[in-house]
Order: structure tokens, then sequence, then C-alpha cells
């Protein structure tokens, strides 16, 4: 079986065979360069390329596991790694962590050709199981958002075709808020055209964001290609009852909302005063992963800036801002770990602050300290977060001046604080007051490598 990438991209081959379980080689050309991919049970094996940027040996020789002279060119990529694991000089993780990385470079250079020929063969396999933790999904998501809008909205000939959310999907993390706004307008089985006509975002956005979300599993498609033949009997076909019969009335859809200026602006107001990644999601320090999602959705479904581009063109740049911090306080509160670290980060800052409150009480015997606590507990390390957070879009950066100078304000002792804003300073190319933050910020602390590096970066500007 053969064909071309302009019909079948490797993403779809990728699906397909995932779909079917198939096994065998995936060839791959373009442009002179060859790629190969192994299949079994629909899990890749293996993968390689003739570029030498992608052979073992250049992973190796980055990596510095071993010395040159061990790093025969004469051997293949997988009999090398064997010989030196044989040898105790490359430990099996450290065998496993180099040869990950190099079938996801692989697959990463693949996945975006739009032209060129595949050939996949059944019959032949990889007689040697590597069993690496390669994690696909994140592959796909990721190839499918780089690949030209053109090329994506080809893959749609039919705005009749119907999309489907997935009840359990087999990706659901690392999403784009624009790809979880989409998802809040899918609640339930829907056609391209009724997508396109709720996402308020155009057509060629939308499809683009359904190819992605559709590639890894999180909505099923109506309509994929296929090419390939099954190595084994289907499963038979499932019988879908009818939604409604003749004699009943067509229900009409439930539309979203229309928001009002004023809960818009309550939004924006709650977010850009908000604390703590808790108080920018409006939810207590108990909740839960999946409440977390649920409420993610929930504000994406009616804040995310795509539905208020057209109607109210100028809350776009403050909806952006504060859709930033929100999907910061999302991914961090998500993940136990960055909870954990963050929940460390803000008890830390409150005893700052009741040392500060201590102190100020010693001096204004008359001061409420109850009323200072709440008001100082602010964390600077918050501040200067959502600051870093904010300095990264263009559109943000003035909104992290503010953040970054409030958390000076707080902790002017800090050295890293003052390296953001001084990092900030020359990105927007105030060199004379990004110079002076990172002398404030050696002064700070003489052995901050980084201040010392970007005052010495700064001076021979």
């Amino acid at each position: 079986m053969n064909g071309q990438l302009s019909e079948q991209p490797l993403a779809e081959l990728i699906r397909e065979i995932s779909a079917k379980s198939l096994g065998g080689r995936l060839r791959l050309e373009h442009d002179r360069v060859h790629v190969v991919v192994y299949f079994e049970n629909g899990n890749i094996d293996y993968a390689a390329s003739n570029l030498r940027t992608l052979r073992l040996r250049e992973y190796l020789r980055k990596s510095e596991l071993v010395s040159e002279d061990n790093l025969d060119e004469r051997v293949p990529d997988l009999e090398l790694l064997k010989q030196l694991c044989a040898r105790n000089l490359v430990s099996a993780a450290a065998a496993e962590q180099v040869q990950t990385k190099q079938f996801a470079d692989v697959l990463r250079l693949a996945l975006l050709w739009t032209d060129g020929a595949w050939e996949f063969e059944s019959r032949s396999r990889l007689e040697e199981k590597l069993n690496l933790k390669l994690d696909v999904g994140s592959l796909l998501l990721e190839a499918a958002r780089r690949l030209p809008a053109e090329f994506v909205v080809s893959r749609f000939s039919n705005n009749a075709e119907v999309i489907t959310p997935v009840t359990d999907p087999l990706v659901n993390n690392n999403l784009l808020p624009a790809e979880v706004f989409l998802l809040s307008r899918l609640d339930q089985p829907m056609s391209l055209r009724e997508l396109v006509a709720i996402s308020g975002i155009g057509e060629q956005e939308t499809l683009q964001l359904v190819y992605s979300l559709a590639l890894t599993g999180i909505v099923q498609r109506e309509h994929w290609k296929s090419v390939l033949r099954d190595q084994k009997p289907p499963p038979p076909p499932r019988r879908v009852e009818p939604v409604a019969t003749p004699a009943t009335p067509p229900v009409e859809r439930e539309q979203p909302r229309e928001i009002e200026l004023a809960d818009v602006e309550s939004f924006l107001a709650r977010v850009k005063t908000a604390q703590t990644h808790y108080d920018v999601l409006g939810v207590n320090r108990e909740v839960s992963a999946e409440s977390l999602k649920t409420i993610y959705y929930q504000l994406a479904r009616s804040y995310h800036p795509d539905r208020f581009r057209k109607s109210h063109a100028s809350l776009v740049t403050r909806l952006e801002a504060a859709f930033a911090r929100i999907k910061q306080a999302y991914d961090t509160l998500r993940d136990d770990n960055l909870r954990a670290n963050y929940n460390t980060k803000i008890a830390t800052a409150r005893k700052k602050a009741e040392q500060v409150v201590i102190e100020t009480a010693a001096q204004a015997p008359t001061l409420q300290p109850e009323a200072v606590v709440e008001k100082v507990a602010e964390s600077a390390a918050e501040r200067a977060a959502r600051g870093q957070m904010l300095a990264g879009n263009e559109k943000t950066r003035r909104a992290a001046e503010a953040e970054l100078l409030a958390a000076i304000k707080l902790d002017p002792k800090n050295a890293e604080y003052r390296v953001m804003l001084a990092e900030l300073y020359r990105d927007l190319g105030l060199k004379l007051r990004a110079k002076g933050e990172a002398e404030r910020a050696v002064a700070a602390d003489p052995n901050n490598r980084k201040a010392r590096d970007l005052l010495r970066e700064l001076k021979s500007v």
C-alpha cells in the first residue's frame, strides 16, 4: 500500500494505524530525506531517518554520555546502543531517554511534511521490541497546530460532517484556550456547519481546531479518509437509534446565552484584583482536578476573547490578559506537584507578611494587625510570577511592569524580581531603565549570577 503525503499525511496515517491496531513498516520520503516508522498493534516501536542530525550518534555526542572513540560509524543505531549498554558505558535508563528523544524528533520532522510519498508494508516487522514511552498524542497535537492552514482546511470536504465530543478523551491536557473554548461549544454531536456558526471564530480557525482535537482523539470525526486494509475483521457496526421519530417535534439546540457587558466587566475586575490562582478561578483550596476542568471550560465558554472579537473588539485585549492569568492558574492547580509547590510559596509569603505586621505593629501600636495581615498577605512571589507571565505577551507587557513593581514594593530586597523587571525593560527597548534595575539587583544580591550576567550584557550594548 502506498500513496502521497499530500493526500494522506503522516499524522492521519498514524491515527489510522492506531485505530486499526495494525503492524508493519511505514516508509516516508520527502526531498531525498527518508523516514521509517515501525508499528506493532497500532503502537510505534521504532522511528529513524537518514538525516545525519537525527542519527543516534549525534544524540549521544550532544548528551556527552560516551566518548567519541566509542561511537563506531559502521554500526547501526540499535546495535550500537545495545553494545554500549552491554559494556556498561550507557545505563538502560539513559539509553531509553536518548532513544525516546531521537524518535520524537524524527516524527516531529515527518509530521510536518505535506508532500512526498509513503509506503506501508504489513509483513515487515521489527524483531527487537523497545517498549519506549512515547507520547504520540502530544506529538500529533503539536504537529496539527503547525500544519499550514490551507492544508488543514483541505482535509474537510463536507460541511455536513458530524463532529462528536468524546466522554473520556485520550488527551485532555495542555490544550490551548481556543481549543478549550471550542470544546465548550461542542456539548453534543453537531455538523461542522453548526459548529462554525456557534463558535464565532471563523471557518478556517474552527476547522484547524477540530482537526487538532480529532487527530488526538479528543473529538470524533464522522469521516476520516481510510487508505489501509484491516489486518483483522472489524467489529460489527453498532446500531444507532434515531434521536427522534417523525412524530416528535424537532428539539431546538440551546444557544449560548448572551453575556451582559456588566458581567464581562465584573469578570475582568475579579481577575485583575485576584490575589492567588484560587482567586483567579474563583475556587477554594480543596477544589478537585475534575471540578477545575469544569470551571475552566465554563469560563472559556462565557468569556473567551474569541467570543467578543467581532461584537466588542475593545474588550479583546483585556480578555486576552485575563485568560493568560486563568490559563496559568489552571495549569498550576490541576497538577498535584505544581499545586503543592504553589501552596508552599503562598504559606512562605504569608509568614513573611506576618513578620511585616509584627514589625509594623511595634512601630504603630494602634494599627489593627488583622487588617494589615489581610492587606500585606498578597504574595510578592504571586505578583512577580504574574508579571513574568504577562511579560511573555507583547500586548500585556505594560501590565507586567505594574505587577513586577508591586512585587518589588512588597519585597524590595529580592534580586530576582528586579532581574525580571530589568529583562522586561530590555525587551521594551528601555535600556537605561533595564541597566538601572540590573544594577539594583546586583546591589541587593552580589552573588546572584543571573543579575551579574544581565548587567554585563546591558553594559556591552
